[in-house]
């Protein structure tokens, strides 16, 4: 997966290229010795470690490979057994205040490949919600980060937050992974050499929108014969990616017995582009009452637990609202749509009726944040010509809006892609309308 899955990383590279020329320049030191690779599961984190790894070897740099795991001590086995890979035998760790023997081995054997004059550090797999794991890397990094000839890439599926070690987080950058564009979804096909026509690359590209484990399921599924345009195979190929990435991947820390009521609720979640507290209450107890808690403030915890248990569900400061992350919502909505279309349309329809009520109670900014919202689940709700009618309702209302919050409305919506994606044939006709307004 790693060397063909491999495209449209060059930003990343060359901030990493950037640092391992540091490395070999004795005079100069590395301005950010810690790179977090952040992004969820199946998005690329490895393959880019592997080519960190690949550039290591080509230039000759001392490259230790380690997998963060559940317990420190196996971590620090990993690091003092590659350590011996380059004939450098660590001594015997004593007690010396660093916070246990596992930790100051490995800050005694990654400073003596250091010495040598540089080397790299690679963590993949790094379980953000393992408190005592993060501690133990906060710890570690302190110490080594002392050696200015060692560089240090981590990966995680959601950002790694060092919260008592302010020394290591100043020198840390992180790079979040997102999904491939388009351009990138070309390239990816060309490397698999899979000769597929303009209208199946297309649909690969609407199924997975870039999320490359669901392109490497889905692209190995064709090769292997199944149509995406027949429908028994478009049928298997989305069980395929259910299973393959939302339940094998995304749910993978859960137990099995668990996995089906968190895939469920997820689900629901992925219907909103937003949600908040209030939000999640009322969705949970009209669609999803297994979820039902006894007291309104249990909801104050349910999205914490479902970042830890699945991280894919985070809180977005640019929407004011917690949302399942990209392109994992999209693979949850996808899958809604073609296996419960009446249950996708009556979760759109509820949550239009839901923004509208609460636009009517609010103004200013978000006033113009619910009526997007209420936009957005009624292209998937209402009948072309009623969706042309409150398009145009709302248009004759909006000059009465005050004019900051007019302004804000029109911004957002050009700037809404996937409201407009939704609208389709009635997006020209919005932004037209809008348009107007300003003159």
């Amino acid at each position: 997966m790693a060397g063909e899955l491999f495209v449209n990383r060059e930003a990343e590279l060359q901030l990493i290229d950037e640092a391992l020329q540091t490395l070999r320049d004795r005079q100069r030191l590395l301005r950010t010795p810690v790179v977090e690779l952040c992004g969820v599961r199946g998005i690329g984190k490895t393959a880019l470690l592997r080519q960190v790894q690949q550039r290591c070897l080509e230039t000759d740099v001392p490259c230790i490979w380690t997998e963060a795991g559940r317990e420190e001590s196996l971590l620090a086995s990993q690091i003092a057994e590659q350590v011996r890979r380059y004939q450098i035998q660590p001594g015997r760790a004593e007690e010396n205040g660093l916070g246990g023997p596992d930790l100051q081995r490995s800050v005694e054997a990654l400073r003596l490949l250091a010495q040598r004059g540089r080397a790299v550090l690679l963590v993949d797999a790094v379980d953000a919600g393992n408190e005592h794991l993060l501690r133990w890397l906060e710890a570690l990094l302190r110490e080594l980060l002392k050696e200015y000839t060692l560089f240090v890439v981590l990966a995680a599926s959601r950002l790694v937050t060092f919260e008592h070690e302010r020394s290591v987080a100043r020198k840390m950058t992180v790079l979040e992974l997102g999904p491939l564009d388009r351009p990138s979804c070309e390239a990816y096909f060309q490397k698999m050499g899979l000769p597929l026509g303009s209208e199946a690359r297309e649909l690969v590209f609407s199924w997975t929108r870039g999320y490359p484990l669901a392109m490497e399921v889905l692209t190995g599924a064709i090769r292997g014969g199944l149509d995406p345009f027949q429908q028994a195979d478009r049928l298997q190929l989305l069980q395929l990616l259910a299973e393959r990435v939302i339940r094998q991947e995304i749910l993978r820390k859960l137990l099995p017995q668990e996995r089906p009521a968190y895939e469920s609720l997820l689900r629901l979640l992925s219907v909103p582009r937003r949600f908040n507290l209030l939000l999640l209450q009322e969705l949970i107890e009209k669609f999803e009452p297994r979820w039902t808690r006894e007291s309104p403030l249990d909801y104050f915890f349910l999205p914490r637990e479902l970042s830890d248990k699945t991280e894919v569900v985070r809180w977005h400061l640019e929407r004011s609202g917690y949302a399942v992350v990209e392109p994992v919502r999209q693979l949850f909505l996808l899958i809604l749509r073609s296996e419960q279309p009446e249950l996708f349309v009556a979760l759109h329809r509820w949550l239009a009726t839901f923004n509208q009520r609460l636009a009517g109670r609010v103004s200013g900014s978000d006033r113009i944040r619910y009526l997007r919202e209420w936009l957005y689940h009624s292209a998937f709700s209402l009948e072309p010509a009623t969706l042309a009618q409150d398009i145009q309702e709302l248009l004759a209302a909006l000059p009465w809006e005050a004019a900051e919050a007019r302004v804000q409305f029109v911004e957002e919506v050009r700037q809404d892609q996937e409201l407009q994606e939704a609208l389709g044939e009635q997006a020209e006709r919005l932004l037209t309308g809008l348009q107007a307004l300003e003159h």
